[in-house]
């Protein structure tokens, strides 16, 4: 039975009595109007009893509405508020309860269908998270630099493979853990720590110190970046500091690409040097008037093909910023006359020679074979050589330079 049925019931049954009761009391006023005649006192009270039938009858039914059919409107409202707070609760249930096929069974029905929508929506939002997540773990775990994570109390919450192997830690004694706990017995996390207290704005990513890992070989350098983690604010609030993000990047490759870069300048600085120094001599030479013209043609001639080395040094200067493990030296390698070479070297080393009294003596042999190999780069190498040796020489010594067994050369 239908609530609005037992509704209509209810006050049907009211009206039906109170419209019995007041027929009857009509039809006496009207039979007492027309002077009936011979009534007994036993009809009195037939008529005072069917009247007090009718009150009766009239009450106890309206007591029975007023009790009942709050309650049998009520109770089902209740009763379905109850289920869906159960549902909207922590609790298993999922579904409202469906007691009967009235116009509260029927609300019951259409909140169960749109509950149904929202666990399926529910449902499929939960695995999208969930492959996000996976994926999400997935990118950080393959990571190849350490990775962690600090909540806004300083607890570590996240810590890859990569910053656990740094660190020389695991997952199970880091994560959960307050920072400054485990900092105690790992220094590097000290470390950390104290570059992440240094107060910079909290709106930027901070480019940290490089740090070098002890227990690695060999020792690896990392980079550290600090980010900044913040809650958005609720009702126009600013957002609210949530944590720290540590990042911890290789840059080793990098370290030995500015110490190859430095050892290169070094190089050329010191290369610089010894034909500044032939330079400087001839132009003194020069300037010494007892130096007869043939022999300042021979000086100028120097001069001239110490310039041209000078000029082939800086463009090997100007590649330095292609400099990349050795790339941006280029070889002209190509078949050469090492006697070529060392007539060449000696040449250019000979003012030195004369200005320390020294004396040097060739010995190569006339079938003394070609190489292959660059010219230029060659003729550095010996130059260095002979140049080193002349500033390290006392005055005086008497040089030969000969061919040895197996090509090696000999002084």
């Amino acid at each position: 039975m239908t609530l609005k049925l037992k509704i209509r019931l209810g006050v049907g049954m009211l009206l039906l009595l109170l419209l019995g009761l007041g027929g009857y009391t009509l039809a006496t006023i009207a039979f007492l109007e027309k002077g009936a005649h011979g009534i007994e006192q036993a009809d009195f009270d037939a008529a005072r009893q069917a009247v007090m039938a009718f009150v009766m009858a009239g009450t106890v039914l309206g007591v029975l509405l007023v009790v009942r059919l709050p309650r049998a409107v009520v109770g089902p409202l209740h009763r379905l508020r109850a289920d869906m707070e159960q549902v909207a609760g922590p609790g298993p249930a999922t579904r409202v309860a469906v007691r009967k096929n009235d116009e509260i069974g029927n609300v019951a029905a259409a909140v169960n269908l749109v509950l149904g929508q929202a666990q399926d929506e529910r449902r499929a939002t939960l695995a999208e998270l969930l492959v996000q997540r996976n994926r999400m773990d997935s990118l950080v775990m393959s990571l190849d630099e350490g990775l962690l994570l600090l909540d806004q109390r300083g607890d570590l919450v996240l810590a890859n493979p990569a910053a656990c192997n740094l660190l020389g830690e695991t997952a199970a004694t880091l994560l959960g853990r307050p920072a400054a706990e485990v900092a105690r017995t790992n220094p590097l996390l000290a470390e950390l720590l104290a570059a992440v207290a240094v107060p910079h704005p909290s709106d930027a990513v901070v480019q940290g110190p490089v740090f070098t890992i002890p227990h690695k070989t060999p020792e690896p350098h990392y980079r550290l970046t600090i980010g900044h983690v913040e809650a958005p604010g609720a009702d126009g609030y600013p957002p609210t500091p949530a944590g720290h993000v540590l990042c911890l990047r290789n840059v080793s490759d990098f370290k030995k690409l500015d110490q190859l870069k430095s050892n290169f300048l070094a190089t050329i600085s010191h290369e610089l040097k010894t034909p500044l120094a032939s330079i400087n001599l001839s132009l003194f030479l020069l300037q010494d008037e007892r130096t007869d013209p043939e022999e300042r043609q021979r000086i100028a001639a120097g001069i001239r093909d110490e310039t041209q080395r000078l000029l082939g040094m800086v463009g090997q200067l100007i590649d330095v910023s292609r400099l990349d493990a050795g790339a941006g030296i280029q070889l002209n390698v190509r078949a050469l006359a090492l006697a070529d070479v060392v007539a060449y070297a000696t040449g250019i080393v000979r003012p030195q020679l004369e200005d320390k009294q020294l004396q040097l003596e060739l010995r190569l042999p006339p079938d003394l074979p070609a190489v292959r190999g660059d010219v230029e780069k060659t003729s550095w190498v010996l130059i260095n050589l002979l140049a080193n040796a002349i500033r390290y020489s006392p005055v005086g010594p008497h040089w030969s330079s000969r061919r040895c067994r197996g090509a090696r050369w000999c002084s």
